[in-house]
């Protein structure tokens, strides 16, 4: 059988030589054996670029003679070793092992292969995967920010920005690289991304996530990240209507590691609390123009009582315009004592009484509770929208 060793010359020797087939028995699937499979493809590498090198034997010939077949070498070793990469990478990925064919591909087949006929899975779609918002509530979160932010325009506020990987996000549908200007022809609109987080390790780390990633004018501009407690909204710097207020509560993120040595080894004895937290969603929901949105991740398997609080605000939100007998009131009282106290019932009951007494006479609002079915100690999404 001819094959094709790289440089467009063939190799009319070559086999599949039982030395170089994979060491796999009938029985055996390629994907149970891992060492068997990294072993055979070294020596299908190995194999292929001895007859390559047999394919230009060198000669006593002249310099110019000699420098030419080696560069030729050179480029069709070069040759084989990406397309064992190749051939690696696609069995990796689960092409040629799903129907066992992992022997008996030559240098020829990877260099024919083409996209409608490689089977493609796995790999490429690992890489989307946590950036669907069917399947993650980050990336549902992210989606539903970018339906509400108006670029270039709004306030957009990361209440709990941590690691600064929200934020950055938020800057990019703040702004946009299209450079549209998207501001309603209003001189003195001036969009603003505000971070806040009470620990300066999360601050120092948005600061640099941001820092790599704005235009300086943009960064210096229009980028205000605090080192404060989220608990006082009101009182934050901001400079136009504030399209989005987002948390994502718990603690923030990163044990010691080699990558991050001077991480503390009590990292998640810092976390949000139910009545700070509280406080805060209540000052979100009276800072929010028209359309725009309360977005909340909660953790029940860390914080149970605030996962339920903010919940439970969210819908006592939604139900400020209710028809039902007793209006939200009733629906606050009817919240169940998760403890003795009736603690959650207490302090929602106390937020809605300020939302209601300090907020537009009119508001009205749609809420929602994303979370995994199946899952009960998984993040939770919690969004509530100003619709009036």
């Amino acid at each position: 059988m001819a094959v094709d060793i790289g440089d467009g010359s063939t190799d009319d020797n070559a086999t599949n030589d039982p030395a170089t087939t994979p060491p796999f028995s009938a029985s055996t699937k390629p994907w149970e054996n891992p060492q068997s499979l990294v072993g055979s493809l070294l020596q299908n590498t190995a194999s292929r670029a001895v007859r390559t090198l047999s394919t230009y034997p060198l000669e006593d010939e002249d310099a110019a003679s000699d420098e030419k077949e080696d560069t030729s070498s050179k480029a069709s070793i070069e040759t084989v070793l990406d397309a064992t990469i190749v051939r690696a990478s696609s069995l990796l990925d689960g092409n040629g092992i799903l129907d066992g064919s992992l022997s008996g591909n030559s240098d020829a087949d990877i260099g024919t292969r083409t996209a409608s006929s490689t089977p493609t899975r796995q790999h490429q779609d690992k890489r989307t995967y946590l950036g669907n918002p069917s399947v993650t509530p980050t990336a549902l979160a992210h989606s539903l920010w970018q339906s509400s932010i108006v670029p270039h325009r709004d306030t957009v506020i990361d209440a709990t920005c941590g690691n600064g990987k929200d934020c950055l996000a938020l800057a990019r549908m703040l702004f946009p690289d299209t450079g549209i200007d998207e501001s309603g022809g209003q001189e003195d609109a001036t969009p603003q991304l505000i971070g806040i987080d009470i620990q300066s390790r999360a601050v120092q780390n948005t600061k640099r996530s941001l820092l790599a990633s704005l235009p300086s004018d943009i960064y210096y501009d229009n980028v205000l990240i605090l080192e404060q407690s989220h608990e006082y909204l009101l009182g934050v710097p901001r400079s136009g209507s504030v399209g989005l207020v987002c948390y994502n509560l718990g603690y923030l993120p990163g044990a010691p590691s080699a990558d991050q040595p001077n991480s503390p080894s009590d990292y998640k004895a810092c976390q949000t609390q139910t009545e700070t937290t509280l406080h805060s969603i209540t000052d979100a929901s009276l800072l929010l123009r028209v359309g725009g949105l309360l977005s909340v991740m909660t953790y029940p398997g860390s914080n149970l009582e605030e996962s339920l609080a903010v919940e439970h605000f969210a819908e006592g939100l939604a139900m400020i315009t209710t028809r039902d007998v007793g209006g939200w009131r009733g629906y606050a009282e009817r919240i169940p004592d998760y403890t003795d106290e009736g603690r959650v019932r207490t302090l929602v009951t106390q937020a809605l009484e300020r939302v209601v007494a300090e907020g537009p006479e009119k508001q009205t609002w749609r809420a929602f509770t994303h979370k995994p079915l199946g899952r009960p100690l998984s993040p939770v999404l919690v969004t509530a929208m100003r619709i009036k």
